[in-house]
């Protein structure tokens, strides 16, 4: 699903529009309105609170599976395209800790297949799984065991096309690695292809020192936006039958 973050822009637009008709009567609140929603839009105690449903079924501790796994699968985010200082692909925040926490993963309880999932963007060039690759082949993990689906440009399609390799395979239990906002949809995208999924969140948004949870950030205003597209995620795949 393409996705464009708005929250700013909506709330900035109800304060232009409100200060636009403050001598009528209705001005002043929609001013209040459009100020108010900057202002929690971008203050991290609102955004530790709005990721709560979705991080909070997932208990913050280092992974640990219950009972044999066959495989891990990590979905890839976003990937940087080449710049003129930097003619390379560079895994964006997201996709190296994930790739990160796939690789400890493989380590305390592997060897396992780590199955990497992320298609092309035309303004990245290769897949972004092409990238995750190199990521965990640079820390230490065997060609041979990397996994690769090059096709996919959203959760659904992470889900179906991955889902077809780990088929291939024999597989059909293995460690989801994501991010913890992003988990319960991804989640619920492989479970209705009947693949066993035990989640392995991370990137979780936790508490930090008081003087940077205080005061508003563009930290908050993108975990904001990132709750905000799961929320919508969530209600346009069920809305498809996708989950």
């Amino acid at each position: 699903m393409t996705y464009i973050q708005p929250l700013l822009l909506v709330f900035l637009a109800i304060a232009t529009i409100g200060l636009w008709r403050i001598p009528r009567s209705r001005g002043k609140l929609l001013a209040i309105t459009g100020v108010a929603g900057v202002f929690l839009s971008s203050w991290p105690v609102a955004d530790w609170l709005f990721s709560r449903p979705a991080e909070g079924q997932y208990p913050v501790r280092p992974f640990k599976p219950e009972s044999q796994l066959q495989a891990i699968v990590v979905l890839g985010e976003s990937v940087q395209p080449p710049q003129f200082e930097q003619p390379y692909p560079l895994a964006g925040g997201n996709t190296y800790r994930r790739c990160e926490y796939a690789a400890w993963i493989y380590r305390r309880y592997g060897p396992l297949p780590i199955l990497v999932s992320g298609g092309p963007d035309p303004h990245v060039g290769p897949p972004a799984s092409a990238t995750m690759r190199e990521l965990l082949r640079r820390d230490g993990i065997p060609e041979s065991m990397i996994w690769s689906e090059d096709r996919s440009r959203s959760t659904h399609e992470n889900a179906v096309y991955s889902t077809m390799i780990l088929r291939e395979h024999g597989v059909s239990r293995v460690a989801l690695v994501v991010d913890a906002t992003s988990m319960p949809r991804a989640a619920a995208c492989f479970r209705k292809l009947r693949v066993d999924i035990v989640p392995a969140p991370c990137c979780f948004r936790t508490w930090g020192p008081w003087r940077d949870e205080l005061l508003p950030s563009w930290k908050a205003v993108r975990q904001n936006e990132d709750t905000l597209h799961e929320i919508l995620g969530l209600l346009w795949y069920r809305i498809r039958g996708w989950i």
